[in-house]
């Protein structure tokens, strides 16, 4: 009777052991803990601004502050030739939130589509974004 119980708890120890993380996986443990948690940390949402355009809101809930990357198409249901791909950027202190317009105004009144979006956000430099000394050194 004790076989089976055995059996389940050796295979419950491998099944740990193989999940487990090594050192040897991650050479540069802080560095790739980071950008692993920096994909979970930025809260991306999107609203319709009426016939304007959209809104990419971020908001910044890391513990470290961020800048962000985001790209979009805007493309034209009619005659008016779509804007190439657009891009902007943010940074955001810890807890803070910012935003983006993507504007289909160069389509005028037939109407247009924005896609292709994408943002990402890298930690950003402890020292960017302070304010510059008397000799004008960070």
């Amino acid at each position: 009777m004790r076989r089976p119980q055995t059996a389940v708890r050796l295979a419950l120890v491998a099944l740990g052991l193989a999940l487990a993380p090594t050192s040897a996986a991650a050479p540069k443990g802080e560095r790739s803990v980071r950008k692993k948690i920096i994909g979970s940390c930025p809260a991306f949402h999107q609203t319709r601004i009426g016939n304007e355009g959209l809104r990419f809101e971020l908001h910044n809930t890391c513990t470290f502050p961020v800048a962000c990357a985001l790209t979009w198409s805007v493309h034209c249901r009619g005659p008016a030739e779509s804007p190439r791909e657009r891009t902007g950027t943010l940074e955001l202190a810890v807890g803070a939130r910012d935003s983006l317009v993507a504007s289909g105004a160069a389509c005028g009144s037939d109407g247009w589509d924005i896609d292709d979006i994408h943002w990402s956000c890298d930690p950003r430099p402890a020292d960017r974004g302070k304010p510059a000394g008397p000799d004008g050194e960070l």
